[in-house]
């Protein structure tokens, strides 16, 4: 039942959240309230589950069945949601802080959302529900970008559409046609015949495995597509032009996840077993790879839009995912999924770290970031820790595979040459370091310093605090000066304290702790907001590391029990 909790509370939250947001005022503070207490209990939920063993009948029957399948708990599910989970939480702060009600009004019930479908996803026992889950859960973007006021959000929601649609319908696709040129491909039918029609039967095997590597090349593609990968860029770019940057850690960071997955498993369960020579269709993937890791480094390095240089790392390192898909290897199973999750953890603090620094500086040019680091050394401290969590260490599960995919991907020595080319985007990572070394520029000056010993700020008072201060004041003269002339002292002594009483209780229930508690916040949202790119960058770092067993996690076989032939 925990399961289902968690996708009924993601998805009342979600559409709470939503609601809220479109009516504004009070009702946009219930439903951000609302939404924040889902994600809080999603995330419960998730840290709760209890993952059976694939195949478990007791597991696999906590939900409805849909498509013929299922959504059942495992420990990839569990660890997944719970860090997609904590990082939203997170972010989440972060938004609230740079920009109030007004930040999550499209971010909170997308995060819902793509959790909810996210987790379907991940959990269905269907390839066929698996990949409409996860086609939908890239339809999250359009809540995101349909929230802005900008001209441009039309058209680039139209373009998220386009993108979400194609890629489940091609996936969709290339596993109905994936069984059937499989069984001809291995000859199926064929013993029995003379030699007359044992040479059509050889032909046709021929071409039907012809067709089976243009359905893996359509499962890539589809990967590719959603990933933003070199030349299908052009739409990650003229994305983060749109929605705030707050909102980049989900859609560039969790977004693909499910639907890469989706496509992983199609081709461990489609292709990969039947062994069959595809080296030609390997080899095109593996150029797609090696393309798409070079041009997005190259173009992160020479960006500079901090936005779009943020967009192109994520893409560089989304190559690493296309050369497990290139092995067509079920031993790239648990690599490709270990390198997705510490690929969303890693590029969640960076994107963080990027809406941060360009809210901070009121800027998002980086030659105007120039000397950041002296003004935010919090906030460098978190880019330093995502940098180390994006390559990893010697011994950390992250670092050991991206080897494990290169050498998966292709032999001696282009195994090599993938390794060196999946560092390439180091250049562009020192040289936000290196920038932010230099001389203040004139906007990182302006900026108020990051305090790492408190000082006693002077007490701030909320904006609506103020103004009801103001009007207090005011009705108090008024009624000063309209005091009959003729009354006692008395009389005048006994209303001024009424009315000094009446005051302090208006006073007192405008002066909540949770009005207290915001001020506070706010007036330290430097420090706050910084704190929590840090604390994302440290997760990100576990996740590199090895933490809480995700190798282990990603290995496990796939629920997946049932694929679009029994379907």
């Amino acid at each position: 039942m925990t399961l289902a909790t968690l996708l009924a509370v993601g998805s009342l939250g979600a559409g709470l959240a939503a609601w809220g947001g479109a009516r504004g005022g009070a009702a946009a503070r219930f439903g951000a309230v609302a939404g924040a207490l889902a994600l809080l209990v999603v995330l419960a939920l998730a840290l709760a589950m209890d993952a059976g063993r694939v195949g478990d009948a007791s597991a696999a029957s906590q939900t409805g069945a849909f498509f013929d399948g299922r959504i059942v708990p495992t420990d990839y599910v569990r660890l997944v949601v719970a860090l997609w989970a904590l990082d939203s939480v997170l972010v989440v702060v972060v938004a609230w802080l740079l920009g109030g009600l007004v930040a999550l009004r499209g971010l909170l019930p997308a995060t819902l959302a793509a959790i909810v479908g996210g987790t379907t996803a991940l959990g269905a026992t269907s390839l066929t529900l698996g990949v409409l889950a996860a086609a939908a859960t890239g339809l999250s973007a359009l809540v995101v970008v349909m929230a802005s006021e900008r001209p441009s959000a039309i058209p680039t929601a139209a373009r998220e559409l386009r993108a979400a649609l194609g890629t489940g319908a091609l996936l969709l696709g290339a596993i109905a046609i994936a069984p059937v040129a499989g069984a001809l491909a291995l000859g199926e039918g064929s013993a029995g015949f003379d030699d007359g029609a044992g040479t059509l039967a050889a032909s046709a095997s021929g071409e039907a495995g012809a067709v089976l590597g243009l359905a893996a090349l359509g499962i890539v593609l589809a990967v590719g597509v959603r990933l933003g990968a070199i030349p299908f860029h052009l739409r990650v770019p003229r994305l983060t032009d749109v929605e705030p940057p707050v909102a980049s850690p989900l859609l560039l960071g969790w977004l693909p996840l499910p639907l890469a997955v989706a496509g992983l498993a199609a081709l461990d369960r489609l292709v990969a077993p039947l062994a069959l020579p595809l080296d030609g269709e390997r080899a095109i993937i593996v150029a797609f790879a090696l393309v798409s890791l070079a041009a997005a480094a190259l173009a992160a390095f020479l960006a500079d839009d901090l936005r779009h240089a943020v967009g192109y790392l994520v893409i560089a390192d989304g190559g690493l995912v296309l050369l497990g898909l290139a092995a067509l290897d079920p031993a790239a199973w648990g690599p490709t999924r270990v390198w997705l999750v510490g690929l969303a953890a890693s590029k969640t603090a960076l994107a963080a770290w990027a809406a941060v620094a360009e809210a901070r500086f009121e800027t998002r040019s980086l030659p105007d970031l120039r000397g950041w680091i002296r003004r935010a050394p919090i906030l460098a401290a978190g880019l330093l820790l995502a940098v180390v969590a994006t390559f990893g260490l010697p011994g950390w599960i992250v670092f050991g595979a991206r080897g494990d995919l290169a050498r998966l991907a292709a032999g001696a020595p282009w195994d090599a040459v993938l390794v060196v080319a999946g560092f390439l985007t180091l250049p562009a990572y020192l040289r936000l370091l290196a920038i932010g070394a230099g001389p203040p520029s004139s906007p990182v000056a302006r900026a108020a310093p990051e305090r790492i010993m408190r000082r006693q700020r002077p007490q701030e008072a909320l904006p609506v605090e103020l103004e009801r201060s103001a009007a207090a004041m005011g009705g108090d003269a008024a009624r000063d000066t309209a005091a009959p002339a003729g009354r006692g002292d008395a009389d005048t002594t006994a209303g001024r304290a009424t009315t000094r009483r009446l005051a302090l209780r208006r006073g007192a229930a405008a002066a909540s702790f949770g009005q207290r508690l915001a001020a506070a916040l706010r007036r330290d949202r430097a420090e706050l907001t910084s704190a929590a790119v840090l604390a994302l960058a440290i997760l990100a770092a576990l996740t590199s590391w090895g933490a809480l067993d995700i190798g282990g996690a990603a290995s496990e076989p796939a629920p997946i029990v049932s694929g679009p032939a029994s379907d």
